[in-house]
């Protein structure tokens, strides 16, 4: 009886561990370097996933910056309207917003959230390119989690120069093996598996986020702010990125 006892205690305590684990937020900062070859100016971007329920605090990003990048799944089957209105407030107030389709965001309704996104002037990346700060050799290229995938791309880089400074978003990490292999991107970043959000030690559905680099250019894959499923997290932090990235010029590239 007093194991059984013990064992509920300790089931207890873990859970609620869990559970105030999964309400914290961590800000992790990156300083990267990107190659180019007709230069940028310096700038901060932020890097923010998985929001799914999850309100965010209104002092957030109580920091200056120059662009969020909202990596899919911004709300999900259930999450109120006005929930995800307020959280859209608060990013907006901070800097212009790009937004990438997740595999949850569609559960809300397509033109809901499209027309909620457009009242808060975020620009969707429907498999499409975009410069970066009136720069025509900085672009950010986003991809919809639910296209097919050499049609996206196709499109997605359609206007890429292959002078250009590419950073790449996309809901799913999966796709960057895609573009590895041909130096496509310089920087590349990616959501969706929460980092594995349940871990023990070393052992989790899904490798835990993280800043790689291979070659020239780094990868992204975050833990994400909110939780699926389960309000839980254990050994994967919930956590969002600012990158402080400066130019690194390449005359040969």
């Amino acid at each position: 009886m007093k194991f059984v006892f013990r064992t509920g205690i300790a089931a207890a305590a873990l859970l609620l561990f869990m559970f105030r684990n999964a309400h914290k937020i961590q800000k992790e900062h990156h300083a990267l370097t990107l190659e180019t070859t007709n230069g940028f100016r310096p700038f901060r971007l932020v890097f923010i996933a998985d929001i799914h329920r999850k309100k965010l605090p209104l002092n957030f990003l109580d920091f200056p910056l120059d662009a969020i990048i909202i990596g899919g799944d911004l709300t999900e089957q259930g999450v109120p309207l006005k929930r995800t209105a307020d959280n859209l407030k608060i990013l907006t107030d901070a800097a212009p917003v790009f937004f990438i389709w997740g595999n949850n965001d569609r559960e809300v309704g397509e033109w809901k959230l499209r027309r909620l996104l457009a009242h808060f002037h975020v620009k969707v990346m429907d498999n499409e390119s975009v410069e970066l700060f009136g720069n025509p050799h900085l672009k950010l290229v986003g991809i919809d989690y639910f296209s097919e995938t050499e049609d996206k791309f196709e499109k997605a880089f359609s206007q890429v120069m292959p002078e250009d400074t590419v950073i790449f978003a996309s809901h799913t990490p999966s796709v960057f093996k895609f573009l590895r292999s041909e130096g496509r991107a310089g920087f590349l970043m990616a959501g969706h598996t929460h980092g594995g959000q349940i871990r023990l030690g070393k052992i989790g559905l899904y490798r835990k986020g993280s800043m790689r680099k291979f070659g020239s250019s780094y990868e992204l894959v975050t833990n994400g702010i909110g939780t699926t499923s389960l309000p839980l997290r254990l050994g994967a932090e919930a956590q969002y990125h600012i990158m402080d990235i400066e130019p690194r010029y390449n005359s040969g590239r």
